[in-house]
C-alpha cells in the first residue's frame, strides 16, 4: 500500500515529498467564516425548523445533533453568513479547538454558532475536501492550533488562524487515494462501533429477561420482591453471602500491590506497588481471586466487582468489604445480578450520608435485603450467556482500539508524505 518517498524538501510545515506543495487554506476555500447566535437578530428559538449547531456537535468521528437546537426560517435567512450546506467542513474554534467534520451531502441547510468555522472548498480539482478534513484532524494541526490559541480563559483560535492554516498539497490523484484509504479505516471503525452499540442493546435486554424471568420458565409467582419463576426462592443476602477478612502483618521492607474498584462496574484494577513502610494505612487485608470486592464509599456508583486472577494476593484497606458466596450461589451470576436496578437500589438504601459522594455502605443492613435465588445450574447458565455477550463486546472494543491506532499511524505517515501511496492499488486496508 505504501512506500518510502525518494526525494524530500524542507518547507515551513516540515519535510515533504518534493512533488508536494504548501498552500494557505484560504487560497483553495471560499466563505471561511464563523456563525452567530440567532438572539442577536431578535428571533426566538423553535421546537423544530432549521438546525442550529453548537461546537459540541463537531466531532472527529462525524457530526452529531446532540446539543443542537432549532431556529426559525426567518432567523436562518437573516444569518446568511452562518448558513451551512452539504459538503461544508465545520471546524470547532473554541473548546475542543481544531476538531473538524463534514456536514453531510443531502442534509437540509443549517446554521452554526460563533464557536464553529465554516470552510467550503471551491477548488475541488486541486484540493480533495476529505483530504483536507483528515489533515485538519491530524495531530500535527491539532498541536498547531493549541500552540497559536489565544490566552483567554476559554481556549479558542481566531477565524484568521483557520484561514491562514498552511496545508500540504500532494498531487490530486494522491490526495484522492489517501482520503480513500483513511475513509476505509473510518468505515471499519464506524461499523465496529455499531456492532458494539447493538450488542450492548442485546446485553441489556438479556439481563432484563434472564435476571428476572430466567430461562424457559412459563409459570411465575408473586413474592415480596415481585414476580419470579415458580421454581425460584427468595432469600436474604446473608444466606448466600459471607464476609471475608484476611488481616495481614505488614513488613516494612516488602512490596505490596494495592488495588481499587472502579465505578460503574469497571472492575478491580491495580493501583501502585509500595513498600510496607510507604503505606500510610497499616490496617490492610489480603484479597484472593474470586472474592467480591465492595468499596464502602463508592458502592452507590457501582464500585463492586470480582477480583481477577492477576490481582490474587493484593491488599486493600478497611475501606472495602471482601465477600464470598455460599455453595448454592454462583459468584459469576452474582456479579451480573449486582447490575440490576434492584441491587443498585439496595446499595443506595443501605448507605447513609448527607451527600451522594460521602455516603457510607452499611453491610449489616444490606445483608437483610432479599433477592431471588434460582437453582444453581440455572444461575450458572444465565451467567454463561451474559458473560459470552460481554466477551463479544470486549473483543470488538479491542478491535476498535486496533483500528483507531491504525488510523492514527496512517494519518501521521500519509498526510506528511513520510510514506507514499501506490495510486494503482486498491484503497481498502486490512487489519
Amino acid at each position: 500500500m505504501v512506500s518510502e518517498p525518494r526525494q524530500i524538501k524542507k518547507t515551513e510545515i516540515g519535510e515533504l515529498p518534493i512533488e508536494w506543495k504548501v498552500e494557505t487554506l484560504k487560497n483553495f476555500c471560499d466563505h471561511i467564516t464563523k456563525g452567530a447566535t440567532p438572539t442577536t437578530y431578535g428571533f426566538d428559538w423553535t421546537d423544530s425548523g432549521i438546525r442550529f449547531l453548537r461546537s459540541e456537535c463537531v466531532k472527529e468521528s462525524g457530526l452529531t445533533f446532540e446539543g443542537a437546537n432549532f431556529i426559525s426560517n426567518n432567523a436562518h435567512q437573516a444569518m446568511n453568513r452562518s448558513v451551512i450546506k452539504g459538503g461544508d467542513l465545520l471546524v470547532s474554534i473554541t473548546g475542543n479547538i481544531g476538531r473538524a467534520c463534514v456536514y453531510p451531502q443531502g442534509y437540509p441547510e443549517g446554521n452554526i454558532n460563533q464557536h464553529i468555522a465554516r470552510v467550503r472548498v471551491v477548488k475541488n480539482d486541486v484540493l480533495n475536501p476529505l483530504f483536507l478534513l483528515y489533515y485538519i484532524n491530524s495531530e500535527k494541526v491539532r498541536n498547531h492550533f493549541y500552540f497559536v490559541k489565544t490566552g483567554l480563559a476559554y481556549p479558542q483560535i481566531s477565524l484568521k488562524q483557520v484561514q491562514e492554516l498552511q496545508v500540504p498539497i500532494p498531487p490530486k490523484v494522491e490526495q484522492d487515494k489517501i482520503a480513500a484509504i483513511l475513509t476505509s479505516v473510518d468505515d471499519a471503525i464506524n461499523a465496529t462501533q455499531r456492532i458494539i452499540d447493538q450488542t450492548e442493546v442485546v446485553k441489556r435486554g438479556l439481563m432484563q429477561q434472564l435476571l428476572t424471568k430466567g430461562i424457559g420458565h412459563t409459570k411465575f409467582k408473586q413474592t415480596e420482591i415481585g414476580e419470579i419463576p415458580t421454581e425460584w426462592d427468595v432469600v436474604p443476602l446473608s444466606n448466600v453471602m459471607n464476609l471475608v477478612a484476611r488481616p495481614m502483618k505488614m513488613d516494612e521492607e516488602e512490596e505490596y500491590q494495592l488495588v481499587t474498584v472502579k465505578r460503574r462496574h469497571g472492575g478491580v484494577v491495580p493501583r501502585e506497588r509500595l513498600l510496607g513502610k510507604n503505606i500510610l494505612v497499616k490496617n490492610q487485608f489480603y484479597i484472593r481471586e474470586g472474592d467480591f470486592l465492595i468499596s464502602k464509599r463508592q458502592i452507590v456508583h457501582g464500585a463492586c466487582e470480582v477480583v481477577p486472577k492477576d490481582l490474587d494476593g493484593a491488599i486493600v484497606s478497611n475501606e472495602y468489604h471482601t465477600l464470598s458466596v455460599s455453595s448454592n450461589f454462583d459468584m459469576n451470576y452474582f456479579r451480573w445480578f449486582c447490575r440490576t436496578p434492584m441491587m443498585m437500589k439496595y446499595f443506595l438504601v443501605s448507605s447513609i450520608g448527607v451527600h451522594i459522594e460521602k455516603m457510607l455502605f452499611k453491610l449489616d443492613d444490606w445483608f437483610k435485603r432479599k433477592v431471588p435465588l434460582p437453582p444453581l445450574e440455572e444461575q450458572k447458565e444465565i451467567a454463561k450467556v451474559l458473560t459470552s455477550v460481554e466477551r463479544s463486546i470486549k473483543s470488538n472494543h479491542d478491535y476498535l482500539g486496533k483500528l483507531t491506532l491504525l488510523k492514527s499511524g496512517l494519518m501521521q505517515l500519509l498526510l506528511t508524505g513520510k510514506a507514499r501511496v501506490n495510486v494503482d492499488e486498491p484503497s481498502e486496508v486490512s487489519v
